[in-house]
């Protein structure tokens, strides 16, 4: 310390002076003076701490963070890192000495709020250094300098005459010696390039202004002007337009070519192409708004004008087709724009999709119309009409094709009343021009590989449609293009949701609303009949009933609280269910894509996928959970919220720019056809939706909404298969109709069901009741109608009365009154007693035993025998009354309804079960011969049960009040129906039409027979 005590004491009171203002009289001054002093001369100083100095800096750049200084953080640990790998203390070559980190923690230390302090990043200008190289004299160097002559003088001359010549400050210009033929130059390059020889004596005067534009730019011809300097070759055939027309003028006096234009090749092929990239104001092809058509004042020098017109009208032709795909485009984007006035016509998503492609083919062709241009501006090689037209002929074929395509799906499709029907039309008219040139196998490979991607992007609004319906229950339609319709009249919780809640857009020869035929129950038939009858795309008719079946029960199951069962679960809020489109297209590229391909489409898609987007800093998140405001929640909010504009910032390809990318990649050399393309794709991705959506939805009926146990309700009451119930309820109610005691009031009614239902199914007390509904056409007077107005009620809840509606209910009645008859007529015979018709009437028996010889009237019998021909007229009403309920019973209740089980069991959806369950009732009605194509056979058997209660009151009344003409006519009759019955139902059974009629037919076969043997 000792050898420099003096320099640093004055320095230590100067810098105490400044710190603290301190003058040398002041006693504080002293105290900071000795304290200074002795803290130099006695302290250890240690090293530097390289870790402390940059766990520092690494702590402002955590503070900048959290106070969202994210650039000036980075900023710092740039230059810091920059600063600690320069080389330029302690004589090292390497970075990170002790001097670098004792600077940055004097800096550290010097620094007071280094976070809220303003740094603005200095730009140091870099001077570009000028290249003092002379090159022009290094390029030409060795190189014969040209001189241009007139013809007129010499080398000599020229020699003589520019050593006489003086530069412009009196120097003399340097003469050039020809020797060998080469330069030998007496100056160096430099000053002769630096004279003003060239420049006015050797060139022709500058040209400026309007000359030389008239003298460079292109000749326009469009305006009329021709180029005078124009030349024509040497060759005989350049000179064929002029030729021909001399000959013309020669041999016909009155030929006259008029004002024609020449033009040059060049300028023909590029209105050609001006034509083709989508120009519609041109000199050679005038559009008038309908097609192009060629100019007849044209002409070329080595074409005459037929065959020039020939030519160019041949282009025209094509140059028409691509104005009207232009036109189609700008038309579809008009009508977009203004779509949602109600004097302008909407425009379906599916147009708008055609026409994204259609541009982006325009585009792909406008970019080669380009190039071609450019190769005719650059003259390099050599390029014809002939020659541009075969180069042409690709995209000429796909212009055609594009056309058709145009004409026959939207041409023809703008008198369609509905957007839906229009889209119908454009994606079958699409298809099948796939279809068309998918069966030409690989001579259309390249027009294939050009309407399969026009198809998919057509048909991906179409596609997303029934995505939305299938995968969420939501029918989003905002155009009508669907083919299916949301009916709103009809709510969810209606018992009529499943056949009128959606409806199928009518074909336009059959468009009638009211029709029946609209109701998508009215399809289940067969999918072919209804394509026939619907505005279905083609590619969709295979699979439309699945669909329609789909997106039914997801509206069901949204209206049951059990949506969430059958929604594809998600990784997580913030990621992306893959929609239906994007699984069709994935597959697709699966397997139409070759190995190239898929490591293109795989690079594309790592490039694609956004990584994960970080809202908060770690810093700032422990900042915020220390402080209690972290909500994990709102964090996720607020990525999702930000995610789309951090893929727009970082320039991210969108989704459709991937299957965009995709279906350019796709390979369609080795393509297989395309109904096994879409077997292999799209229906199966529909097909495992159906099956996973509608098995879940039965499933759910039978289990947690008992579907089979109302079902087995509405057998064993209506169809009463629960024989001791009802059996305890009718007997009841025949035996107050036998004694004539009233009972057509409910409440009596409803007490003998409910004792009989208490007994055994007393669950079933609050669901089943009957009323007694009498009607004006009941009243025929027939015995066995008077139970008809017997009607019962069971209150079936939703969704169950899906299945078993109103319509079924009252088919169910229906059933429930025959075998009401059946049943009575049946109990009537059993009651019957023989002491009832053998008892005798006290007033009349001893006046008719007196008088009975007297009065007896030929052909009369004794009573014996009387009472004898009822017991055996009694015994064949039983047998013919006790088959036909035997028939009903068995073969028809008990066998259909065994069926009808194993036909449920199978069933897969909810149109199934109530397909079904509808041809179970309806099969009972009719074998029940309650249809009206079997109503005289039932009018064959209302007669015997008619006949058979008027014999039981007969038999009530006794023998005595029956006389032998009573009798002989009742088994006439009988004998009538029976005989009617058993021929025509040998004859039915014979052509086999109703198996089921054979076990009735053989049991009234048999009484005939027995008939006839009494007989």
């Amino acid at each position: 310390m000792a050898r420099w005590k003096g320099s640093f004491e004055q320095d230590l009171k100067k810098l105490i002076k400044l710190i603290t203002g301190f003058e040398d009289n002041d006693e504080n001054f002293h105290l900071c003076v000795n304290f200074s002093t002795s803290n130099i001369k006695h302290h250890k100083f240690l090293d530097v701490d390289s870790h402390k100095v940059m766990r520092s800096v690494e702590g402002i750049c955590e503070k900048l963070r959290i106070h969202n200084e994210i650039k000036n953080a980075e900023k710092l640990e740039k230059y810091v890192d920059l600063f600690l790998q320069i080389p330029a203390f302690e004589g090292k070559d390497i970075g990170k000495t002790d001097t670098h980190y004792a600077l940055l923690a004097l800096l550290l230390n010097l620094a007071e709020s280094p976070v809220f302090a303003e740094y603005k990043e200095i730009i140091k200008e870099v001077e570009e250094t000028k290249d003092e190289f002379d090159w022009r004299a290094y390029l030409l160097e060795g190189e014969e300098i040209y001189i241009p002559s007139d013809g007129d003088t010499t080398d000599e001359e020229w020699t003589d005459e520019y050593k006489n010549m003086d530069g412009p400050s009196g120097e003399k210009i340097a003469v050039l010696k020809f020797e060998d033929d080469r330069i030998k130059e007496e100056t160096s390059v430099t000053e002769l390039l630096e004279s003003n020889l060239l420049s006015q004596d050797l060139s022709t005067p500058a040209e400026s202004g309007y000359s030389w534009l008239i003298n460079n730019v292109v000749i326009q011809y469009w305006q009329g002007m021709i180029d005078d300097n124009q030349e024509i070759g040497d060759y005989p055939s350049s000179n064929l337009s002029i030729d021909w027309e001399r000959y013309q003028e020669r041999t016909n006096p009155l030929y006259s070519a008029g004002n024609m234009s020449l033009l040059t090749e060049i300028q023909l092929m590029r209105e050609i192409i001006w034509m083709f990239s989508g120009v519609s104001s041109l000199f050679v092809f005038q559009f008038d708004g309908m097609q192009f058509k060629t100019r007849n004042d044209i002409m070329m020098s080595h074409l005459t004008t037929n065959s020039l017109q020939s030519i160019l009208e041949d282009f025209a032709k094509y140059g028409t087709y691509v104005q009207v795909l232009y036109k189609c485009v700008q038309k579809v984007v008009s009508l977009s724009f203004c779509g949602n006035s109600q004097s302008a016509e909407t425009v379906g998503q599916t147009y708008q999709a055609f026409a994204n492609a259609i541009t982006q083919f325009l585009l792909k062709m406008k970019v080669d119309m380009g190039k071609m241009e450019k190769r005719l501006i650059a003259e390099e090689e050599t390029i014809t009409m002939s020659l541009l037209y075969d180069e042409l002929k690709p995209w000429l074929r796909k212009v055609v094709t594009l056309h058709e395509v145009y004409v026959k799906g939207i041409k023809r499709g703008y008198g369609f009343p509905s957007n839906s029907q229009r889209a119908s039309k454009l994606l079958s008219a699409i298809y099948e021009k796939v279809m068309e040139y998918d069966t030409m196998g690989q001579y259309a490979g390249e027009l294939l590989g050009l309407l399969l991607p026009i198809w998919l992007q057509t048909s991906r609004p179409y596609i997303d449609i029934i995505d939305s319906w299938i995968t969420y229950g939501t029918l989003v339609d905002p155009k009508e293009e669907f083919v299916i319709t949301r009916n709103r009249e009809v709510k969810s919780l209606d018992e009529t949701f499943w056949e009128r809640a959606f409806t199928l857009h009518a074909s336009a020869s059959n468009n009638n609303a009211n029709e029946d035929s609209n109701s998508v129950q009215k399809t289940n038939n067969s999918c072919a009949q209804m394509s026939r009858r619907v505005w279905a795309p083609l590619f969709l008719q295979p699979i439309l009933l699945q669909v329609i079946l789909t997106g039914k029960s997801m509206e069901m199951l949204e209206s049951l609280g059990k949506l969430y069962d059958v929604v594809d679960k998600q990784d997580g809020l913030t990621s992306k269910q893959e929609s239906l489109y994007e699984k069709f297209v994935n597959s697709l590229q699966a397997l139409l894509c070759t190995k190239r391909v898929e490591e293109a489409v795989n690079s594309i898609q790592a490039v694609a996928t956004p990584s994960k987007f970080v809202m908060f800093s770690v810093q700032v998140e422990q900042q915020m959970k220390l402080k209690g405001v972290y909500d994990p929640l709102l964090r996720i909010n607020f990525e999702t919220l930000f995610l789309d504009w951090i893929k727009k910032s970082e320039g991210k390809q969108s989704e459709e720019d991937d299957v965009s990318r995709i279906l350019d990649l796709l390979d369609t050399e080795n393509l297989q056809p395309v109904e096994l393309i879409l077997q292999q794709c799209l229906y199966p991705l529909i097909i495992k939706r159906y099956h996973k959506v509608c098995t879940h939805l039965v499933r759910i009926l039978k289990e947690d909404y008992n579907l089979m146990e109302y079902l087995a309700a509405m057998r064993n009451f209506f169809l009463m298969e629960a024989g001791d119930t009802m059996f305890s309820f009718y007997t009841q109610l025949f035996d107050k109709i036998r004694r004539h005691e009233p009972w057509r009031d409910v409440s009596t009614v409803n007490m003998l069901l409910q004792e009989s239902l208490s007994a055994h199914f007393p669950e079933e007390v609050n669901r089943l009741s009957v009323d007694v509904v009498i009607q004006d056409g009941m009243k025929d007077g027939q015995p066995t109608s008077i139970t008809d107005c017997l009607k019962l009620h069971y209150k079936v809840p939703w969704p169950v009365d899906v299945v078993i509606n109103s319509h079924c209910l009252e088919l169910y009645n229906q059933i429930f009154s025959f075998l009401l008859q059946v049943k009575r007529v049946k109990y009537c015979l059993d009651e019957l007693r023989f002491k009832d018709l053998e008892k005798e009437n006290i007033l009349r028996s001893l006046s008719h035993e007196k008088d009975l010889e007297a009065t007896s009237e030929p052909g009369e019998i004794p009573r014996a025998s009387r009472v004898h021909r009822m017991q055996i007229l009694r015994m064949r009403l039983i047998y013919f009354v006790n088959s036909l309920h035997n028939y009903v019973m068995t073969r028809i209740l008990h066998s259909t309804g065994l069926e009808f089980v194993c036909d449920l069991e199978k069933a897969v959806d909810l149109d199934q079960l109530i397909m079904v369950h509808n041809n179970y009732v309806r099969k009972i009605h009719e074998r029940c011969l309650l249809h009206k194509k079997v109503g005289f056979l039932k009018e064959a058997v209302m007669k015997v049960l008619n006949l058979s209660l008027h014999f039981q009151r007969k038999w009530d009344q006794g023998i005595d009040e029956v006389m032998l003409k009573t009798i002989q006519d009742m088994e006439s009759e009988f004998t009538r129906c029976i005989q009617f019955l058993a021929s025509f139902l040998s004859n039915i059974i014979k052509r086999g039409s109703f198996p089921h009629l054979e076990s009735l037919a053989f049991s009234l076969v048999t009484s005939t027979e027995h008939l006839t043997a009494f007989i």
